[in-house]
Protein backbone atom coordinates (compact mmCIF):
# COMPACT_ATOMS: atom_id res chain seq x y z
CA UNK A 1 0.00 0.00 0.00
CA UNK A 2 0.94 3.27 -0.82
CA UNK A 3 2.06 5.54 1.84
CA UNK A 4 2.77 9.47 1.17
CA UNK A 5 5.96 11.11 2.22
CA UNK A 6 6.20 13.41 5.50
CA UNK A 7 6.57 16.93 4.04
CA UNK A 8 10.07 17.86 5.04
CA UNK A 9 8.42 21.91 5.15
CA UNK A 10 6.60 20.76 8.16
CA UNK A 11 9.35 19.35 9.84
CA UNK A 12 11.48 22.90 8.94
CA UNK A 13 8.24 24.52 9.78
CA UNK A 14 8.35 22.96 13.54
CA UNK A 15 11.84 22.87 14.26
CA UNK A 16 11.88 26.47 13.25
CA UNK A 17 8.94 27.51 15.19
CA UNK A 18 10.56 25.92 18.64
CA UNK A 19 13.98 27.27 17.66
CA UNK A 20 12.27 30.56 17.37
CA UNK A 21 10.31 30.17 20.62
CA UNK A 22 13.84 29.23 22.74
CA UNK A 23 15.46 32.24 21.72
CA UNK A 24 12.34 34.55 22.75
CA UNK A 25 12.35 32.91 25.73
CA UNK A 26 15.75 32.97 26.79
CA UNK A 27 16.29 36.67 25.42
CA UNK A 28 15.72 38.19 28.63
CA UNK A 29 17.01 35.21 31.71
CA UNK A 30 20.48 35.77 29.16
CA UNK A 31 20.42 39.52 29.46
CA UNK A 32 19.57 39.03 32.97
CA UNK A 33 22.95 36.79 33.81
CA UNK A 34 24.71 38.97 32.10
CA UNK A 35 25.64 36.67 29.45
CA UNK A 36 24.73 39.04 26.74
CA UNK A 37 24.50 42.63 26.49
CA UNK A 38 20.86 44.16 26.02
CA UNK A 39 21.86 45.23 22.20
CA UNK A 40 22.67 41.68 21.60
CA UNK A 41 20.09 40.01 23.64
CA UNK A 42 17.20 42.32 22.19
CA UNK A 43 18.68 40.87 18.56
CA UNK A 44 17.96 37.45 19.86
CA UNK A 45 14.18 38.68 20.27
CA UNK A 46 14.09 40.14 17.05
CA UNK A 47 15.45 37.24 15.31
CA UNK A 48 12.98 34.84 17.25
CA UNK A 49 10.22 37.31 16.44
CA UNK A 50 11.16 37.06 12.34
CA UNK A 51 11.53 33.04 12.93
CA UNK A 52 8.34 32.38 14.48
CA UNK A 53 6.67 34.52 11.54
CA UNK A 54 8.63 32.70 9.05
CA UNK A 55 7.71 29.17 10.66
CA UNK A 56 3.68 30.91 10.06
CA UNK A 57 3.98 31.00 6.85
CA UNK A 58 6.08 27.91 6.43
CA UNK A 59 3.67 25.96 8.53
CA UNK A 60 0.84 27.02 5.95
CA UNK A 61 2.39 26.30 3.03
CA UNK A 62 3.09 22.57 4.77
CA UNK A 63 -0.93 22.36 5.30
CA UNK A 64 -1.44 22.75 1.78
CA UNK A 65 1.42 20.47 0.86
CA UNK A 66 -1.10 17.86 2.92
CA UNK A 67 -4.33 18.48 1.25
CA UNK A 68 -5.60 16.00 -1.55
CA UNK A 69 -5.74 12.76 -2.76
CA UNK A 70 -2.02 12.34 -3.03
CA UNK A 71 -0.85 15.14 -0.58
CA UNK A 72 1.74 14.93 1.93
CA UNK A 73 1.85 13.36 5.99
CA UNK A 74 2.84 16.07 8.37
CA UNK A 75 0.22 17.97 9.18
CA UNK A 76 0.02 17.85 12.23
CA UNK A 77 3.87 19.10 12.44
CA UNK A 78 2.70 21.70 10.40
CA UNK A 79 -0.48 22.89 12.41
CA UNK A 80 1.85 23.09 15.55
CA UNK A 81 4.32 25.11 14.11
CA UNK A 82 1.78 27.54 13.32
CA UNK A 83 0.41 27.86 16.59
CA UNK A 84 3.97 27.99 18.37
CA UNK A 85 4.98 30.54 15.62
CA UNK A 86 2.01 32.97 16.01
CA UNK A 87 2.80 32.83 20.09
CA UNK A 88 6.11 33.34 19.45
CA UNK A 89 5.02 36.74 17.46
CA UNK A 90 1.79 37.72 19.44
CA UNK A 91 3.62 38.50 22.83
CA UNK A 92 6.64 40.68 21.79
CA UNK A 93 4.69 42.48 19.45
CA UNK A 94 3.27 45.00 21.71
CA UNK A 95 6.76 46.29 22.79
CA UNK A 96 7.72 46.34 19.10
CA UNK A 97 5.16 48.63 18.62
CA UNK A 98 5.73 50.62 21.19
CA UNK A 99 9.33 50.80 20.29
CA UNK A 100 7.88 53.19 17.13
CA UNK A 101 5.04 54.67 18.55
CA UNK A 102 6.57 55.68 22.38
CA UNK A 103 8.36 59.15 21.98
CA UNK A 104 11.96 58.69 23.05
CA UNK A 105 11.86 59.30 26.71
CA UNK A 106 12.91 57.44 29.99
CA UNK A 107 11.90 59.53 32.46
CA UNK A 108 8.64 60.97 33.46
CA UNK A 109 7.13 63.00 36.28
CA UNK A 110 4.01 64.58 37.17
CA UNK A 111 6.11 67.96 37.83
CA UNK A 112 8.40 69.06 35.10
CA UNK A 113 9.15 72.16 36.25
CA UNK A 114 10.51 70.85 40.11
CA UNK A 115 10.47 66.70 39.34
CA UNK A 116 10.71 65.11 42.61
CA UNK A 117 14.52 64.00 43.00
CA UNK A 118 16.12 60.73 43.93
CA UNK A 119 18.01 60.79 47.28
CA UNK A 120 17.99 56.87 48.95
CA UNK A 121 18.13 55.39 44.92
CA UNK A 122 20.66 57.72 43.57
CA UNK A 123 23.16 55.46 44.32
CA UNK A 124 21.69 53.20 42.11
CA UNK A 125 20.96 55.36 39.56
CA UNK A 126 24.85 56.61 39.75
CA UNK A 127 25.16 53.35 38.42
CA UNK A 128 22.82 52.68 35.68
CA UNK A 129 23.42 54.15 31.87
CA UNK A 130 20.70 57.11 32.65
CA UNK A 131 21.21 59.69 34.88
CA UNK A 132 19.97 60.61 37.95
CA UNK A 133 19.18 64.04 36.92
CA UNK A 134 15.82 64.74 35.32
CA UNK A 135 16.77 65.16 31.47
CA UNK A 136 15.51 68.65 30.80
CA UNK A 137 13.33 70.60 29.01
CA UNK A 138 13.90 68.29 25.78
CA UNK A 139 11.98 65.33 27.70
CA UNK A 140 9.24 67.58 28.98
CA UNK A 141 8.34 69.02 25.94
CA UNK A 142 8.15 65.31 24.33
CA UNK A 143 6.14 64.03 27.31
CA UNK A 144 3.26 66.82 26.93
CA UNK A 145 3.03 65.64 23.21
CA UNK A 146 2.97 61.91 24.02
CA UNK A 147 1.40 61.97 27.56
CA UNK A 148 -0.59 65.24 28.17
CA UNK A 149 -2.75 63.27 31.20
CA UNK A 150 0.25 62.72 33.25
CA UNK A 151 -0.09 65.76 36.07
CA UNK A 152 -0.81 65.55 39.54
CA UNK A 153 -3.70 64.85 41.90
CA UNK A 154 -4.98 67.35 44.44
CA UNK A 155 -6.50 65.04 47.30
CA UNK A 156 -9.04 67.27 49.03
CA UNK A 157 -10.43 66.48 52.49
CA UNK A 158 -7.77 64.11 53.53
CA UNK A 159 -4.77 65.12 55.55
CA UNK A 160 -0.65 64.72 54.58
CA UNK A 161 -1.21 61.46 56.99
CA UNK A 162 -3.73 59.66 55.38
CA UNK A 163 -2.65 60.53 52.09
CA UNK A 164 0.75 59.36 52.27
CA UNK A 165 -0.54 56.09 54.44
CA UNK A 166 -2.62 55.20 50.92
CA UNK A 167 0.90 56.11 49.00
CA UNK A 168 2.82 53.36 50.34
CA UNK A 169 -0.50 50.70 50.29
CA UNK A 170 -1.09 51.62 46.84
CA UNK A 171 2.85 50.78 46.25
CA UNK A 172 2.74 47.82 47.84
CA UNK A 173 -0.30 46.75 45.90
CA UNK A 174 1.48 47.58 42.56
CA UNK A 175 4.33 44.95 44.08
CA UNK A 176 6.92 48.05 44.13
CA UNK A 177 9.78 47.34 46.19
CA UNK A 178 9.93 50.29 48.53
CA UNK A 179 13.53 51.40 49.43
CA UNK A 180 12.50 54.51 51.64
CA UNK A 181 9.38 56.11 52.87
CA UNK A 182 9.36 58.77 55.06
CA UNK A 183 6.16 60.39 55.90
CA UNK A 184 7.31 63.31 57.93
CA UNK A 185 8.76 64.48 54.84
CA UNK A 186 6.36 63.19 52.57
CA UNK A 187 8.71 61.25 49.81
CA UNK A 188 8.49 57.58 49.33
CA UNK A 189 11.04 55.91 47.00
CA UNK A 190 10.97 52.77 45.22
CA UNK A 191 11.76 50.52 42.51
CA UNK A 192 9.99 48.20 39.84
CA UNK A 193 11.63 44.87 38.17
CA UNK A 194 10.45 43.92 34.77
CA UNK A 195 9.66 39.95 34.29
CA UNK A 196 11.05 39.23 31.12
CA UNK A 197 14.33 41.44 31.06
CA UNK A 198 14.66 42.13 34.78
CA UNK A 199 14.58 45.91 33.53
CA UNK A 200 14.53 48.10 37.02
CA UNK A 201 12.77 51.72 36.97
CA UNK A 202 13.05 53.99 39.56
CA UNK A 203 9.76 55.56 41.44
CA UNK A 204 10.28 58.76 43.74
CA UNK A 205 6.72 59.97 45.15
CA UNK A 206 5.94 63.35 46.75
CA UNK A 207 3.42 64.16 49.38
CA UNK A 208 2.40 68.02 50.15
CA UNK A 209 0.02 70.11 51.39
CA UNK A 210 -0.99 73.07 49.45
CA UNK A 211 -3.95 75.96 49.53
CA UNK A 212 -6.03 73.58 47.44
CA UNK A 213 -5.38 70.41 49.25
CA UNK A 214 -2.55 67.45 49.61
CA UNK A 215 -0.69 67.34 46.20
CA UNK A 216 0.78 64.41 45.32
CA UNK A 217 3.50 63.85 42.73
CA UNK A 218 5.29 61.05 40.90
CA UNK A 219 8.52 60.46 38.84
CA UNK A 220 9.35 56.65 37.15
CA UNK A 221 12.63 56.55 35.86
CA UNK A 222 13.86 53.57 33.73
CA UNK A 223 17.90 52.94 34.64
CA UNK A 224 19.26 51.89 30.70
CA UNK A 225 17.41 52.46 27.43
CA UNK A 226 16.73 55.63 25.81
CA UNK A 227 12.93 54.80 25.33
CA UNK A 228 10.97 52.99 27.98
CA UNK A 229 8.21 51.92 25.52
CA UNK A 230 5.49 53.79 26.91
CA UNK A 231 5.96 52.04 30.60
CA UNK A 232 6.58 54.98 32.72
CA UNK A 233 3.83 56.85 31.80
CA UNK A 234 1.42 54.14 32.09
CA UNK A 235 2.79 53.21 35.62
CA UNK A 236 2.13 56.78 36.58
CA UNK A 237 -1.37 56.21 35.28
CA UNK A 238 -2.03 52.97 37.82
CA UNK A 239 -0.45 54.59 40.64
CA UNK A 240 -3.24 56.98 40.38
CA UNK A 241 -5.92 54.64 39.76
CA UNK A 242 -5.10 53.18 42.92
CA UNK A 243 -4.55 55.69 44.62
CA UNK A 244 -8.07 57.00 43.87
CA UNK A 245 -9.22 54.02 44.80
CA UNK A 246 -8.45 54.80 48.47
CA UNK A 247 -9.09 58.09 48.95
CA UNK A 248 -11.80 58.56 46.06
CA UNK A 249 -11.55 60.66 42.73
CA UNK A 250 -8.65 63.59 42.99
CA UNK A 251 -8.11 66.42 41.22
CA UNK A 252 -5.96 66.97 38.06
CA UNK A 253 -4.06 70.03 36.62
Amino acid sequence: MFQAPVSKLSRFALWLALLSAVGAITAGPVYQLGLLDLHAAMGVLTAAVAGGALSVVAGALAVRATLGLHGKRGRGRAVLAIAVGVVVVAVPSPYFVASVTAPAIHDVTTDTDNPPAFDALAKGRDAAPNAVEYPGERAAAKQAAAYPEVAPRIYQGAGRERVFAAVESAAAELGWRVAAADSAAGLLEATHRTPWFGFIDDIVVRVAETGEGVRVDIRSASRVGESDLGANAGRIGAFFEELDRRLGAGGRY
